[in-house]
């Protein structure tokens, strides 16, 4: 008859403890990895959530175009404002460049989509704008 050795039945065992030890270090590993994915995507989606805060609020924006239309030295500038259901279009045949230098530096700072700006210059003081803003 022929009977197990012990000490074969221990080698085994250590054998398949090593080997489980290795796959689990495998598995912490990659479950770290996912850890970090997931705090890079918690992070994506917190900004995510401020810019559509920021830019997808229509009515803070046509408030605070209206509030930056509305300034002393913009209504000199005889400027066309057309409202549509999407977006605004600015529009003046002549506007001087302290007033575009204004309007726009605000528009820039501001949380606005622009889709459309056309600026051409009539004159040393002067210039035509067309700007289409977006919501």
């Amino acid at each position: 008859m022929s009977r197990i050795n012990p000490l074969h039945i221990i080698a085994l065992l250590f054998v398949m403890i090593l080997f489980i030890f290795f796959l689990l270090a495998d598995i912490k590993e990659e479950v770290q990895e996912e850890k970090e994915s997931y705090k890079k995507s918690q992070k994506i989606a917190k900004e995510l959530f401020s810019y559509k805060k920021l830019y997808g609020d229509t009515k803070r924006i046509q408030a605070s175009l209206k509030r930056i239309l509305s300034q002393s030295s913009l209504r000199k500038a005889k400027l066309k404002i057309v409202k549509k259901k999407e977006s605004t279009l600015i529009t003046s045949p002549s506007i001087s460049l302290y007033a575009l230098n204004s309007l726009l530096s605000k528009i820039f700072n501001g949380p606005y989509r622009i889709k459309t700006l056309d600026i051409k210059r009539i004159d040393k003081t002067h210039a035509r704008l067309k700007l289409e803003i977006e919501w």
